[in-house]
């Protein structure tokens, strides 16, 4: 799998939200939340994984707020918008190793 297949698995998992957002919008915020993933998820407690994710949502809901000049509306979907992509992509990560071992090899690309 690539990375550009992972960002049509999450397209494909999202509600209609995402027309709001449109494809290169929620492209860009899933290979941030890709660049922000955690190794550690696998063990992590439910407690832990849930914090983890509504941090992850905080810090890219606040930056996309200042790099895009939206109204109230837009920024509510965004912020739901994200909270979709981050589960979509918790799925993916949890539904193989193989996937775990994907992500952290396209972490590590993103990174450079």
């Amino acid at each position: 799998m690539t990375l550009e297949q992972l960002d049509e698995f999450v397209w494909g998992q999202l509600s209609v939200r995402k027309h709001a957002a449109g494809q290169r919008t929620v492209q860009r915020i899933t290979r941030r939340v890709v660049r922000k993933w955690p190794a550690w998820l696998m063990q992590a407690h439910p407690e832990a994984e849930a914090t983890m994710c509504d941090e992850i949502r905080r810090s890219i809901e606040r930056s996309e707020r200042q790099n895009v000049q939206m109204g109230i509306i837009l920024t509510l979907v965004l912020g739901a918008l994200i909270q979709e992509i981050i589960r979509a992509i918790v799925e993916y990560w949890k539904a193989s190793q193989d996937h775990q071992a994907m992500i952290c090899k396209w972490q590590r690309e993103i990174t450079k």
